[in-house]
């Protein structure tokens, strides 16, 4: 007899059963090769690799990940499971002895310390050295774009690669509902050992059972399964006599239902987990937007700051030129010395504004850099460029249905009612009678001999079908769940509807914005030159001027730029927020923004814009 080894490759790398056949015809298996087949089956099984199949998982993933970007469309982008972020794990780990007993640190104030500076005497100008000294910019840092940010931010922020790993759970959720409605193959192998005595001596035998089986649920409902068995017991002392047997069984196993659980009503856990997937595609695509505006808003911050504290570097410096006419003015008697003081204050209020304009800006950058997932040790210079992009023309009305027809998240909001409303479907299928129909059968070998090999007996095979119906007698819990399901059906449709007020008073808000801020820049501009002539007609007349009249300009000077430059940066962001609001905000897999048409590169030469056309 010539047996062989097979691997069964229909069933995954984890699930690889070997089986022992014969290249006769008549199918025999004797009680040694049984224990061989056995024994190799429980000893190789535990060494055959998974990580070969986690791989295969991982490209499964991305593939449905891929799948869903692309069904959700408008170039929506999806992330990639990379398997070299996440930790390997040990199939036998070695905890410590204290892994329940995390160490503290926190010791008693008596053996911390605090170290005082003596206190000393400075003057303004000592003051101001040193921190123009402290303010003074690492010479090795880097210029960073705009562009450069955002995509630094894709690769390294907390919050982004938060929201790819919340995505790629959810696809992870889907595969495993589509692997519960595939054939689930099954082994499991059970070596025994039995012994007893007879006539002062003990019989020994060891049993040998493999058990494999296939199970399948059915898309209206229930499952069907089937199993190969292989039993075999070998006696060690053969003393008296030999018992040695070997048997084999085929059994096919149903269960319907064709009332409760009956229907499409079965299939709603994957039919969820499938549009749950969608749901996240819409979230992430959804989330990339809202961040890139969140960073445009935080770098524009920075640029604004990094203007005024040049404003502020031209006060000072105006200031401290006033300052020294008043005190030359005073040292001829053609002024008092109060005119003296008043300027030297001025110009100490004036670097003491600056100091606090620096400080700010240094701590606004720090937590950019912690935001794009930067260390804040790193020495970075933003590039100082603002956006330049056109203002749209607004009609309220094509406003609110854009919005309508293109947030993702209304139509997130939208599909929900139809969740719930399914949801209300089951709960009242679940309050049906259990009537089952129960099917099996089983063929096994010959059971008058002890070595059967695989030679079924069809004469023996038993077929069994049964209906089996239990009263709904006691739905008490199945009715307190469908006037559970009713209310929250009830709840989502206000919250959607909220959603679509809410959408509403956004896209308003953010036309409104953008009205706003151009008035606000007009004015500002206005302001601006105002205080320009203002200045102007000082410097034309010095004598007429007091130190007060011009320290009075040179603030007014100041804060009307500041304003200005404010007024561009929220006429920038009402653009982009308006453009988000109402669903049509695109954002490339690099980080750039997508034009739209009317927004083209001749018309914008802002950064963070990528060329779409053909």
């Amino acid at each position: 007899m010539d047996f062989r080894v097979v691997f069964a490759n229909s069933l995954p790398p984890r699930a690889r059963v070997f089986f022992c056949s014969s290249r006769h015809r008549s199918w025999s298996l004797s009680a040694r090769p049984s224990r061989t087949c056995a024994v190799t089956l429980l000893v190789l099984l535990p060494l055959l690799g998974c990580e070969s199949g986690l791989q295969t998982l991982d490209r499964k993933t991305n593939e449905t990940l891929r799948a869903s970007a692309e069904q959700l469309g408008g170039g929506a982008v999806y992330p990639e499971i990379d398997e070299k972020r996440y930790e390997a794990g040990s199939y036998f780990p070695d905890f410590p002895d204290d892994v329940d007993r995390p160490a503290t640190l926190n010791p008693h104030a008596d053996a911390l310390q605090f170290e005082a500076i003596p206190p000393t005497q400075e003057d303004a100008a000592s003051i101001a050295a040193r921190f123009e000294r402290m303010a003074a910019g690492d010479p090795n840092s880097v210029i960073f774009t705009f562009d450069e940010s955002v995509a630094y931010s894709l690769e390294n922020a907390e919050e982004y690669l938060s929201a790819e790993e919340a995505y790629l759970l959810v696809a992870i959720r889907l595969l495993v509902e589509e692997h519960r409605w595939t054939p689930l193959p099954s082994n499991i192998s059970t070596a025994s050992f039995s012994t007893d005595g007879q006539g002062g001596r003990f019989n020994n035998a060891v049993g040998l059972v493999n058990a494999l089986g296939v199970d399948q649920r059915l898309p209206f409902g229930g499952q069907i399964g089937a199993a190969f068995l292989v039993s075999a017991t070998q006696e060690l002392d053969e003393y008296l006599q030999s018992n040695d047997t070997q048997s084999a069984r085929i059994v096919l196993e149903a269960s319907i239902p064709l009332l409760r659980g009956f229907g499409d009503v079965a299939q709603e856990p994957l039919i969820q987990a499938r549009r749950n997937l969608v749901y996240a595609a819409r979230a992430f695509e959804q989330f990339r937007r809202d961040f890139y505006l969140d960073i445009s808003a935080d770098y524009l911050q920075l640029v604004v700051q990094l203007q005024g504290i040049a404003n502020g570097e031209r006060q000072v410096e105006r200031s401290a030129a006033v300052e020294e006419r008043t005190k030359a003015l005073v040292t001829s008697g053609r002024t008092e010395q109060f005119q003296a003081d008043l300027a030297t204050q001025n110009t100490l209020f004036a670097l003491d504004r600056l100091s606090s304009q620096r400080e700010l800006y240094r701590l606004t950058l720090d937590r950019f850099k912690a935001r794009i997932g930067m260390a804040v040790e790193n020495p970075i210079a933003i590039e100082p460029t603002l956006f330049k992009f056109p203002v749209p023309q607004v009609h309220p009305d094509e406003a609110l249905a854009l919005a309508f027809r293109f947030r993702l998240d209304l139509q997130t909001r939208r599909d929900l009612v139809d969740d719930f409303e399914r949801k209300v479907d089951v709960a009242r299928n679940a309050m049906l009678a259990d009537f089952d129909l129960i099917l099996n059968n089983n063929l096994p070998t010959n059971p008058d001999r002890s070595q059967s090999g695989l030679d079924f007996s069809p004469d023996y095979d038993n077929f069994g079908a049964a209906l089996v119906f239990s009263m709904p007698l006691d739905r008490v819990n199945e009715d307190l769940q469908l006037r559970q399901s009713q209310i929250l059906l009830e709840q989502v449709k206000r919250e959607y509807f909220q959603a679509r007020d809410d959408a509403a008073v956004g896209v308003r808000q953010s036309a409104r914005g953008i009205e706003r801020a151009q008035f606000s820049m007009v004015v500002q501009e206005k302001n601006v030159a105002a205080s320009m002539n203002r200045q102007a007609a000082i410097d034309a007349a010095p004598d007429r001027a007091t130190a007060r009249d011009r320290t009075e300009a040179l603030d007014a000077l100041r804060r009307a730029q500041d304003s200005l430059d404010n007024a561009k940066k929220d006429l920038q962001l009402a653009i982009l927020r308006y453009i988000n609001n109402t669903g049509q905000m695109r954002v490339a897999r690099d980080g750039k923004l997508i034009p739209i048409p009317g927004m083209s590169d001749e018309e914008v030469t802002g950064p963070g814009l990528i060329d779409t056309s053909p």
